[in-house]
Protein backbone atom coordinates (compact mmCIF):
# COMPACT_ATOMS: atom_id res chain seq x y z
CA UNK A 1 0.00 0.00 0.00
CA UNK A 2 1.30 3.16 -0.95
CA UNK A 3 1.38 6.40 1.53
CA UNK A 4 -0.13 9.75 0.42
CA UNK A 5 1.48 12.99 1.20
CA UNK A 6 -0.75 16.00 1.21
CA UNK A 7 1.40 18.86 1.39
CA UNK A 8 0.83 22.64 0.81
CA UNK A 9 2.24 24.20 -2.27
CA UNK A 10 3.08 27.36 -4.12
CA UNK A 11 -0.15 29.50 -5.21
CA UNK A 12 0.92 31.64 -7.83
CA UNK A 13 -0.63 35.04 -8.00
CA UNK A 14 -1.45 36.23 -10.34
CA UNK A 15 -3.38 33.64 -12.19
CA UNK A 16 -4.98 32.94 -15.55
CA UNK A 17 -8.00 31.26 -13.75
CA UNK A 18 -9.43 34.32 -12.35
CA UNK A 19 -8.11 37.80 -12.73
CA UNK A 20 -7.69 40.08 -10.50
CA UNK A 21 -7.18 37.27 -7.82
CA UNK A 22 -5.71 38.64 -4.50
CA UNK A 23 -5.70 35.82 -2.48
CA UNK A 24 -4.81 31.98 -3.37
CA UNK A 25 -3.41 28.23 -1.84
CA UNK A 26 -2.65 25.31 -2.98
CA UNK A 27 -2.61 21.75 -1.40
CA UNK A 28 -1.10 18.60 -3.64
CA UNK A 29 -2.04 15.21 -3.42
CA UNK A 30 1.08 12.27 -4.29
CA UNK A 31 0.90 9.57 -5.62
CA UNK A 32 -1.97 8.45 -6.99
CA UNK A 33 -2.39 4.68 -6.87
CA UNK A 34 -4.20 4.91 -10.38
CA UNK A 35 -4.18 7.38 -13.43
CA UNK A 36 -6.48 9.72 -13.22
CA UNK A 37 -7.82 12.76 -15.80
CA UNK A 38 -8.94 15.78 -14.28
CA UNK A 39 -13.09 15.06 -14.39
CA UNK A 40 -12.37 11.74 -12.73
CA UNK A 41 -9.79 13.47 -10.09
CA UNK A 42 -12.97 16.23 -9.20
CA UNK A 43 -15.79 13.76 -9.24
CA UNK A 44 -13.50 11.35 -6.46
CA UNK A 45 -12.87 14.13 -4.43
CA UNK A 46 -16.18 15.95 -4.80
CA UNK A 47 -18.62 13.58 -3.98
CA UNK A 48 -22.58 13.49 -2.52
CA UNK A 49 -21.99 11.84 0.81
CA UNK A 50 -19.63 14.09 2.65
CA UNK A 51 -18.60 13.12 6.23
CA UNK A 52 -21.46 14.45 8.60
CA UNK A 53 -19.13 17.53 10.27
CA UNK A 54 -18.82 18.97 6.66
CA UNK A 55 -22.32 19.07 6.01
CA UNK A 56 -22.25 20.86 9.78
CA UNK A 57 -20.27 23.20 8.87
CA UNK A 58 -21.46 23.87 5.12
CA UNK A 59 -24.48 24.59 6.80
CA UNK A 60 -23.83 26.73 9.41
CA UNK A 61 -22.17 28.68 7.08
CA UNK A 62 -25.13 29.09 4.36
CA UNK A 63 -27.05 30.42 7.69
CA UNK A 64 -24.49 32.98 8.76
CA UNK A 65 -23.76 34.37 5.18
CA UNK A 66 -27.29 33.90 3.95
CA UNK A 67 -28.56 37.13 6.03
CA UNK A 68 -26.00 38.83 3.90
CA UNK A 69 -27.28 37.81 0.60
CA UNK A 70 -24.14 35.54 -0.20
CA UNK A 71 -24.59 32.78 -2.30
CA UNK A 72 -25.58 29.69 -0.65
CA UNK A 73 -23.10 26.48 -1.79
CA UNK A 74 -22.76 22.73 -1.42
CA UNK A 75 -19.35 21.04 -1.00
CA UNK A 76 -20.52 19.36 -4.21
CA UNK A 77 -20.33 19.63 -8.02
CA UNK A 78 -23.52 17.65 -8.57
CA UNK A 79 -25.60 19.75 -10.94
CA UNK A 80 -28.64 18.27 -10.01
CA UNK A 81 -28.11 19.10 -6.41
CA UNK A 82 -29.51 23.02 -5.68
CA UNK A 83 -26.45 25.18 -4.84
CA UNK A 84 -23.35 23.19 -5.85
CA UNK A 85 -20.24 24.72 -7.23
CA UNK A 86 -20.49 24.84 -11.44
CA UNK A 87 -17.86 23.16 -13.45
CA UNK A 88 -16.47 26.02 -15.78
CA UNK A 89 -13.93 24.19 -17.54
CA UNK A 90 -12.33 20.65 -17.89
CA UNK A 91 -9.68 19.36 -19.93
CA UNK A 92 -7.57 16.40 -19.50
CA UNK A 93 -5.28 18.19 -16.89
CA UNK A 94 -7.03 20.94 -15.52
CA UNK A 95 -11.03 20.97 -14.05
CA UNK A 96 -11.81 24.54 -12.64
CA UNK A 97 -15.35 25.40 -10.60
CA UNK A 98 -16.51 28.51 -9.01
CA UNK A 99 -18.89 31.16 -9.05
CA UNK A 100 -18.78 34.57 -9.16
CA UNK A 101 -20.49 36.60 -5.85
CA UNK A 102 -21.08 40.60 -4.63
CA UNK A 103 -18.32 40.28 -1.91
CA UNK A 104 -16.10 37.74 -3.80
CA UNK A 105 -15.10 35.89 -7.09
CA UNK A 106 -13.74 32.17 -6.77
CA UNK A 107 -12.24 29.68 -8.42
CA UNK A 108 -11.23 25.93 -7.63
CA UNK A 109 -8.54 24.72 -9.96
CA UNK A 110 -7.76 20.98 -9.86
CA UNK A 111 -4.44 19.81 -11.69
CA UNK A 112 -3.42 16.38 -12.58
CA UNK A 113 0.37 16.22 -13.12
CA UNK A 114 3.12 13.89 -13.76
CA UNK A 115 5.37 13.29 -10.90
CA UNK A 116 8.02 10.54 -12.18
CA UNK A 117 6.30 7.24 -12.80
CA UNK A 118 3.14 8.64 -10.72
CA UNK A 119 0.59 10.97 -11.17
CA UNK A 120 0.07 13.78 -8.42
CA UNK A 121 -3.59 16.08 -7.70
CA UNK A 122 -3.29 19.62 -7.31
CA UNK A 123 -6.11 21.68 -5.49
CA UNK A 124 -5.66 25.43 -5.63
CA UNK A 125 -8.28 27.58 -4.32
CA UNK A 126 -7.92 31.30 -5.81
CA UNK A 127 -10.03 33.92 -4.93
CA UNK A 128 -10.82 37.79 -6.02
CA UNK A 129 -12.05 39.54 -2.61
CA UNK A 130 -13.78 42.50 -4.05
CA UNK A 131 -14.99 44.20 -0.42
CA UNK A 132 -14.03 44.79 3.34
CA UNK A 133 -16.65 41.62 3.87
CA UNK A 134 -14.77 39.30 1.25
CA UNK A 135 -11.67 40.13 2.79
CA UNK A 136 -13.65 39.51 6.33
CA UNK A 137 -15.12 36.33 4.87
CA UNK A 138 -11.41 34.83 3.87
CA UNK A 139 -10.10 35.58 6.80
CA UNK A 140 -12.84 33.76 8.98
CA UNK A 141 -13.53 30.96 6.62
CA UNK A 142 -9.44 30.04 6.09
CA UNK A 143 -8.87 27.35 8.93
CA UNK A 144 -12.09 25.84 8.03
CA UNK A 145 -11.33 25.79 4.51
CA UNK A 146 -8.08 24.24 4.93
CA UNK A 147 -9.55 21.33 6.76
CA UNK A 148 -12.19 20.75 3.61
CA UNK A 149 -9.33 21.30 0.91
CA UNK A 150 -7.52 18.20 2.91
CA UNK A 151 -10.23 15.91 3.11
CA UNK A 152 -11.38 16.31 -0.28
CA UNK A 153 -7.66 15.74 -1.39
CA UNK A 154 -7.55 12.42 1.06
CA UNK A 155 -10.61 11.49 -1.29
CA UNK A 156 -8.53 10.46 -4.06
CA UNK A 157 -6.99 7.69 -1.58
CA UNK A 158 -9.49 5.72 -2.30
CA UNK A 159 -10.24 2.68 -5.05
CA UNK A 160 -12.58 3.60 -8.15
CA UNK A 161 -14.89 0.64 -7.18
CA UNK A 162 -14.91 1.40 -3.61
CA UNK A 163 -18.82 2.94 -2.53
CA UNK A 164 -19.12 7.05 -2.23
CA UNK A 165 -15.88 9.40 -2.59
CA UNK A 166 -16.17 9.42 1.58
CA UNK A 167 -14.50 6.83 3.81
CA UNK A 168 -16.29 6.63 6.52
Amino acid sequence: MKRHIIKEVEARLPSAFLDHANWADAYQFSPLNERLNAQEALDRMFGVNPPFWIVALNGMRNRIVGVFWVKPGKITVDAAQSDAFPILETTEEVAVLGFDDWHLNFRVVIQVTEQGTAQAVTLTTLVHRKTWFGRGYIFLVTPFHRLVVKRLLLNLSLNAGQAGPFPA
